[in-house]
């Protein structure tokens, strides 16, 4: 027997994963932890494909309200544009985290995300089990 999930708590899953990502990328501490944590992991690899995990710039319509405030959504171009932009200043094979802490597209990315998140964090993450709205 499953349990069947409206879209709407889907997509309140997907608003936190969003959170949880930025709350990683926007934190070079969160960043080296994670790295730490999984050694196995390529960690600046991994805040470029996470991102694509829950948000693709050619969906980007698909971030409505009420789930998405309209600053959120906002937020999620912008951040994306900059995601876009720093990928397109690093190397096509990044170098290990150690080594793009420290430099403006890194820095660049980070201050991005610690904006959006700033954005997303005046309401807070969802239920994952029932609607809020």
């Amino acid at each position: 027997m499953t349990d069947d999930v409206s879209p709407m708590v889907v997509t309140q899953r997907i608003r936190n994963r969003i959170i949880e990502y930025l709350e990683v990328a926007s934190s070079f501490e969160m960043q080296q932890d994670y790295q730490a944590k999984a050694a196995f992991v390529h960690v600046p690899s991994e805040m470029f494909n996470q991102w694509e995990d829950w948000v693709q710039s050619d969906k980007l319509d698909w971030f409505v309200e009420p789930v998405f405030s309209m600053a959120e959504q906002a937020a999620i171009r912008k951040f994306d544009a900059t995601l876009r932009a720093v990928a397109g200043d690093t190397q096509s094979v990044l170098p290990e985290l150690s080594d793009l802490i420290g430099t403006e597209p890194w820095d660049r990315l980070r201050t991005a995300a610690e904006a959006a998140l700033e954005v997303f964090q005046v309401r807070g993450k969802f239920d994952e089990q029932r609607e809020v709205f």
